[in-house]
């Protein structure tokens, strides 16, 4: 896999590799913070990163809520590009979001057993809650019967 700081700002870079003890008052600062990041930069850089993104949400069980959380925002992400629009909030979010879940050391690491993936799902989750409408006018204008799950 290509290292995720090649391919993003190293501001961005730095900002996901922070340790808990950074002074974040909470999910959705965080959020709005690693999003501001987001520059057309780390756009491309996660488009280069799709194989390996999508490689690791295959690690998630199928019946995982957080799989499909995941692969709903990979989608939206992917279908931007297609697209070609101007980034949203909306988009940046999606795109932080999963490069957080990409990138190797989060504020909980991944490897911690049955806890690993917690503060992954809590990002995904505030992205989804915040720009759900969205999303959902996303997916059915592209024809998808939106997720009872999301």
């Amino acid at each position: 896999m290509k290292p995720i700081e090649n391919t993003i700002s190293t501001d961005l870079d730095r900002y996901l590799a922070g340790s808990a003890a950074n002074d974040i008052p909470s999910t959705a600062n965080y959020v709005e913070r690693g999003a501001a990041l987001v520059t057309p930069h780390a756009l491309v850089g996660l488009r280069a990163l799709r194989g390996p993104l999508y490689a690791k949400i295959a690690t998630l069980t199928e019946e995982s809520r957080l799989r499909t959380r995941l692969e709903t925002l990979a989608v939206f992400f992917d279908e931007w590009v297609a697209d070609r629009t101007t980034p949203t909030p909306a988009v940046r979010e999606a795109a932080f979001a999963l490069l957080y879940f990409l990138k190797g050391f989060d504020r909980i690491p991944d490897s911690v057993p049955e806890i690993g993936l917690l503060d992954d799902a809590l990002i995904v989750e505030h992205v989804l809650q915040n720009h759900g409408a969205a999303f959902r006018a996303h997916s059915l204008r592209r024809g998808r019967v939106w997720p009872v799950e999301l």
